[in-house]
C-alpha cells in the first residue's frame, strides 16, 4: 500500500516542479515589471512638481499685483537659467544629454537584461541553431 502511494507523490510532484519553476519566473519578471513602474512613478512625481512650479512662476509674471514676487522669485530663475543656455554651446549641453541618456539606458540594460527569461530562451534557441540533426555542430 505504500508503493503505489509513493508512486502518486512522485507523479504529482513531478507534474508540480515545472509550475513552479514557470511561477518563479513570474515573481522575477513581475519584480522587474514592478521596479519598471516605480521608476516611472517617480519621473512622474518630478514632472507634475516641475509643472506646478512653472505654473507657479506664470503666475507670478502675469498678474501686475505680484510685481515684488515677480522680482524675488521668476527674474533670477529666468536670468540664470539665460545665462546658462547662452554661455554654453549648444553642442555641450547635446553631448552632455548624450552622455546622461546613454549611462542611464546601460544602467538599466546592465540591471533588466540579464535577469530577462526571454533572453536566456534566445540564447538557448541561438545555441540549438548550431547544431545538427546527429548533434554535429556544423561550420
Amino acid at each position: 500500500m505504500g508503493v503505489p502511494y509513493s508512486r502518486q507523490i512522485k507523479a504529482a510532484f513531478d507534474e508540480v516542479t515545472p509550475l513552479v519553476a514557470a511561477g518563479f519566473q513570474v515573481l522575477r519578471t513581475s519584480r522587474n515589471i514592478s521596479i519598471l513602474l516605480a521608476f516611472i512613478q517617480i519621473l512622474n512625481t518630478l514632472f507634475l512638481g516641475l509643472a506646478v512650479l512653472v505654473l507657479i512662476a506664470i503666475l507670478l509674471t502675469v498678474n501686475p499685483d505680484l510685481e515684488l514676487e515677480r522680482r524675488i522669485f521668476v527674474t533670477p530663475t529666468v536670468k540664470w537659467l539665460a545665462s546658462w543656455l547662452l554661455d554654453s554651446s549648444w553642442l555641450r549641453v547635446g553631448i552632455r544629454t548624450m552622455v546622461i541618456g546613454a549611462g542611464l539606458g546601460a544602467f538599466s540594460a546592465w540591471y533588466l537584461v540579464p535577469d530577462s527569461p526571454a533572453l536566456q530562451d534566445l540564447m538557448e534557441e541561438g545555441d540549438d541553431d548550431k547544431t545538427g540533426v546527429d548533434g554535429d555542430v556544423e561550420s
